[in-house]
């Protein structure tokens, strides 16, 4: 989401523009992607984001984007639909870094300056946990003053980020913003944002129409938990029957069972590979035997060729030749 600005250093326990720098960037997520619009995920979550904000907020020409990082919430809005989105953030770093195509739409400033004009909706995303308490309040006194539509979102409970040095439960912001005649529309969901993130809207409501708008939302949700509630509470019951239960005793028996059925099971392997072995084994054996009688016949081949090619064989063999004619010529 757009990180942040912070101040300009003047206010003690707030952040500066120099914390925000390219390290502060290379580590900004979890994500394998390079946080920038050339990035599909980026991008594809950032268009997501403006294009849900519109439909539950209503139309937006104009946007403001309150420490806007490297400006892609503001590429977002100009692709759902808004005609007029532009943004600001301390970090000389993340302007500079911006997409070209919203390069004149994005730059260095401080929330805690007067924005110069109106806008259809101002968006402060995670950014007021950054600021020290004066300038936060500085800030959201300028966001008042610059539309009458406010989307907020500021993590409740991450202290583990060095930068978040005025962390507040998203009840503190929701009374800061009521104490300037800003109140939320419990009835708009911003969940796909964050779980904490609020829609709030200037509006001349009386405590009654105020009451009303948070009971009419609560009562629902505690219905919810109470139910939910009992639902598990039945839940650990049945499973306390059920350990103490002859369901369980079955369950162990099969158990068993299936250990002894496993057992057998394993005995029959280990005899099938001590077969298999003994084969193994007796094969090599005839291979062996094989071998050695291949050899002895060759060992014989090569007497007889020997014996062929000598001296002995051949004049035995011209002494014969004349004694096989007579013998032919008696039978005539």
């Amino acid at each position: 989401m757009s990180e942040t600005t912070a101040t300009t250093g003047s206010s003690v326990g707030g952040t500066t523009a120099t914390d925000y720098s390219e390290h502060y960037y290379r580590h900004y997520s979890d994500s394998e992607e390079p946080y920038a619009w050339s990035s599909p995920g980026w991008r594809a979550f950032f268009t997501g984001v403006a294009a849900r904000v519109i439909a539950a907020t209503g139309p937006v020409g104009s946007v403001l984007d309150v420490g806007c990082a490297k400006g892609l919430l503001v590429q977002g809005f100009l692709v759902a639909g808004s005609t007029d989105a532009e943004g600001f953030d301390l970090s000389e770093t993340a302007i500079a870094e911006a997409d070209p195509e919203v390069r004149d739409r994005v730059r260095v400033a401080s929330a805690t300056v007067p924005f110069g004009r109106r806008y259809d909706l101002v968006t402060c995303i995670e950014v007021l946990e950054h600021l020290s308490p004066p300038d936060a309040a500085t800030t959201i006194e300028n966001i008042c003053a610059a539309t009458d539509r406010v989307v907020l979102s500021s993590t409740p409970g991450d202290f583990d980020e060095p930068t978040h040095v005025n962390v507040h439960p998203v009840a503190d912001w929701a009374a800061e913003f009521a104490a300037r005649g800003f109140y939320r529309r419990t009835d708009v969901d911003l969940s796909f944002l964050s779980p904490w993130a609020v829609y709030v809207e200037k509006a001349p409501l009386r405590t009654r129409d105020v009451v009303h708008r948070y009971e009419a939302a609560m009562y629902p949700l505690r219905q919810e938990v109470a139910v939910k509630r009992d639902t598990l509470l039945d839940m650990h019951r049945q499973l306390g029957e059920l350990e103490d239960g002859a369901v369980v005793a079955d369950l162990r028996h099969q158990l068993l069972i299936l250990r002894d059925h496993a057992i057998g099971a394993e005995a029959t392997v280990g005899t099938a590979r001590a077969e298999l072995a003994r084969v193994a084994a007796e094969n090599g054996a005839l291979k062996q035997e094989v071998h050695q009688l291949l050899d002895t016949l060759r060992e014989y081949a090569d007497e007889l060729e020997a014996v062929r090619a000598s001296l002995r064989w051949r004049v035995g063999g011209t002494l014969m030749s004349p004694m096989a004619a007579v013998k032919r010529q008696v039978r005539r």
